[in-house]
């Protein structure tokens, strides 16, 4: 009898929360809006709706009206299509609508109520393309030039194929016209590399995309997980990265955009929720600079408030990191502190929330004067510099004086005309050896072999990478040219 009250009483009580009204627009005092403003919502939309590949190879845009009501928690439920373009484009603006949960709900008499909400997304016009059989049909003349179609001018065509929401899954081939038809002249291998946990991701992924004749990284690239979830999307030129990328939260939005411009990287980062967090400037560094402050112009608190504006405010960041007492617990950490111009200004402090560690750092003008750090169970450590990256003995000259003065060009790959430039990956350890070497291209083996036996040789000889007074391990990637005289 207790059971069947309690499910009675369960079941009224969803009941209740599932028939509470939703208000009109102009039946509430004060009305539903995203966190920060209409534009806080339209920044998410533009960052995070990826128009499906058949849509833009059909190039037209259009608008998808979406009805939804706006919970008193500021997420949104009942989220359905009033006017679509197309099932792929209303599936996608649906997608971006029902994950953003930064809304301020509508008011009532005082309190928070459910609220109508009517949303247009729009997908904006693009050239169109050819997308035939899963790939991307491009083609060009005689002298590669692209073409806007299959005219009688086309001598090559190039097929790229792309799945329904844009990730390369398949080869990338070129063909050469003969006759009436095309021959294959080469094709560029689609790659997929499984890669180990690291700090960025404590699971396995996968890296997709297309590597050069170097066997270099070279183009858009994406990081997987095991289940197919985007985590990352990256540009690289011939093995480095350019800057550009785009990074990912678990449920599928965007968590930061990196975008290059003239003086550095715009960094636009938001939290889960699809509220904006934060718009700051990388500098590129200078010459003969110590430190080239990175310019914070917004920053805003989960909840919607803007702390920083123009530069000028104090912020209070907040994540989930891993104890630095037991490696196998997280918890909370804090930083907080003021900016002036955009740059760091006075005292700042870092918390862990377990009191594993905590640090304490004056600022003038984005540049560290001082700080002192304390780790459960260490002493406090005291610095002047906020981190110093691994250097070799005579910094780069050193370095290329000793690649030269030991390298030697091995007999076989020598007769056989290999020549390249092999990347080596390696870490820095905290007392200056080396360990986890890796080559990250394939030239040609003995070279490869060459290039692994001198940085091995470098080994102990390495001032190791500071972070806030402490030796920490850092991965290294050194370029190793082998050229034929």
């Amino acid at each position: 009898m207790n059971r069947f009250l309690l499910l009675s009483l369960l079941l009224l009580s969803f009941s209740a929360f599932a028939q509470q009204t939703a208000y009109q627009v102009f039946e509430v005092d004060s009305t539903a809006e995203p966190r920060g403003g209409v534009a806080v919502l339209n920044t998410y939309i533009q960052a995070n709706l990826r128009k499906p590949t058949a849509a833009e190879a059909e190039g037209k845009g259009g608008r998808v009206v979406i009805s939804s009501i706006v919970e008193p928690d500021g997420s949104v439920s009942d989220v359905k299509i009033l006017s679509g373009i197309r099932p792929d484009c209303d599936r996608e603006a649906l997608r971006v609508i029902k994950n953003f949960s930064a809304w301020k709900p509508a008011l009532k008499g005082g309190k928070a109520v459910r609220q109508q909400m009517t949303t247009s997304v729009v997908f904006k016009p693009n050239p169109p393309f050819i997308y035939r059989n899963g790939a991307q049909i491009r083609y060009f003349d005689a002298d590669r030039k692209l073409l806007a179609d299959s005219s009688d001018k086309a001598r090559f065509k190039q097929a790229y194929p792309l799945d329904s929401i844009g990730l390369p899954n398949g080869d990338m081939i070129v063909y050469k016209a003969k006759g009436s038809g095309w021959k294959e002249e080469y094709r560029i291998p689609f790659s997929r590399e499984r890669n180990k946990p690291t700090s960025y991701t404590d699971q396995p992924t996968t890296t997709v995309g297309y590597r050069n004749d170097s066997k270099l990284w070279d183009g858009k690239t994406f990081l997987l997980t095991e289940s197919g979830s985007v985590l990352r999307q990256s540009y690289y030129k011939n093995g480095i990265p350019t800057g550009a990328s785009i990074d990912y939260h678990p449920n599928g939005l965007v968590a930061k955009k990196t975008d290059e411009v003239d003086d550095g990287l715009l960094v636009t980062s938001w939290y889960p929720t699809g509220q904006i967090k934060e718009i700051r400037l990388n500098k590129k560094l200078k010459a003969m600079v110590v430190q080239s402050p990175n310019l914070v112009t917004a920053f805003w608190a989960p909840e919607g408030k803007q702390l920083v504006t123009n530069g000028n405010g104090k912020a209070l960041y907040t994540d989930l990191v891993q104890s630095r007492a037991d490696s196998t617990q997280k918890t909370a950490f804090t930083e907080q502190g003021v900016y002036e111009n955009g740059a760091k200004q006075g005292v700042w402090t870092g918390r862990y929330a377990d009191g594993s560690y905590f640090y304490q750092e004056l600022y003038d003008k984005g540049v560290c004067q001082q700080g002192k750090a304390f780790t459960a169970g260490s002493d406090t450590l005291r610095y002047t510099e906020l981190d110093h990256q691994p250097e070799f003995p005579g910094g780069m000259s050193g370095l290329g004086q000793f690649l030269s003065q030991n390298l030697r060009y091995p007999v076989n790959a020598h007769k056989a005309g290999a020549q390249g430039k092999v990347f080596v990956s390696f870490v820095v350890c905290t007392d200056g050896t080396l360990c986890d070497y890796e080559v990250l291209n394939d030239v040609h083996p003995e070279l490869d072999q060459e290039a692994i036996r001198v940085v091995q040789k470098m080994s102990g000889h390495w001032k190791p990478g500071v972070q806030r007074g402490q030796k920490v391990r850092v991965k290294y990637n050194l370029p190793i040219n082998f050229t034929l005289q």
